[in-house]
């Protein structure tokens, strides 16, 4: 049996609630104009049925091209923006790590694993959360990086929106990983403490690090 993915189940229950108020969007529309389901699907070249099932959101075809052609054909226009969600399908390098780090820091810590951000309606997360008294540590894992000034940015964004007073990004050891963090280590030291022993040593015993930090580490 396939495991559940909560991240997943959830964008399928949202998804559905979506469906069904873009089906009144579009059945309005139709009706304002005076369209019947078969005028209307003799001009977008589809079945009144599944002008129907749109409608009713409940259509199973719909693709976002389908969707933009119909909308047009009674007066409105599709707008799609992704934004930055949480969670998603971790690789098994990226939990592995998770496990690694944890696994360091002993029991010093609260440790809650994938965080979520207290905004209504938000559904990023940090991978892990450190809390001892008042100090909450935002946790971020990367087993790649790609751009590392975006993924320093959008691990800050959440530090902020999760009123953590700590970032560490712990990025794995790979020699790829290695060679872009000296390659910036000049730029990167002003912000961030970089002695990954020193950094680790202080979680271990429970204590505040003293500065955000980027711990490089080998699983």
């Amino acid at each position: 049996m396939r495991p559940r993915n909560r991240h997943a189940d959830d964008a399928r229950r949202w998804w559905s609630r979506l469906a069904v108020q873009i089906g009144d969007q579009l059945r309005t529309a139709r009706l304002v104009r005076g369209l019947t389901l078969r005028e209307l699907a003799a001009a977008i070249g589809s079945s009144a049925s599944e002008v129907s099932r749109r409608e009713l959101g409940k259509s199973p075809r719909l693709t976002g091209e389908k969707l933009a052609v119909h909308a047009a054909a009674v007066g409105l226009k599709l707008s799609v923006n992704l934004w930055p969600g949480g969670g998603g399908v971790r690789d098994a390098a990226q939990a592995r790590f998770i496990a690694a780090f944890v696994a360091r820091i002993g029991r010093t810590w609260r440790v809650t694993l994938e965080a979520p951000i207290p905004i209504a309606g938000d559904l990023r997360a940090v991978d892990i959360l450190l809390v001892r008294g008042e100090v909450r540590v935002a946790v971020e894992v990367i087993t790649r990086l790609a751009d590392l000034q975006a993924q320093i940015r959008a691990a800050q964004l959440k530090t902020r929106d999760l009123n953590a007073t700590r970032l560490i990004l712990v990025v794995a050891g790979t020699h790829a990983n290695r060679r872009a963090v000296e390659a910036t280590r000049a730029s990167l030291a002003g912000a961030f403490d970089l002695d990954t022993r020193r950094v680790m040593a202080d979680l271990a015993r429970g204590a505040d690090p003293g500065r955000d930090a980027i711990v490089v580490l080998a699983a």
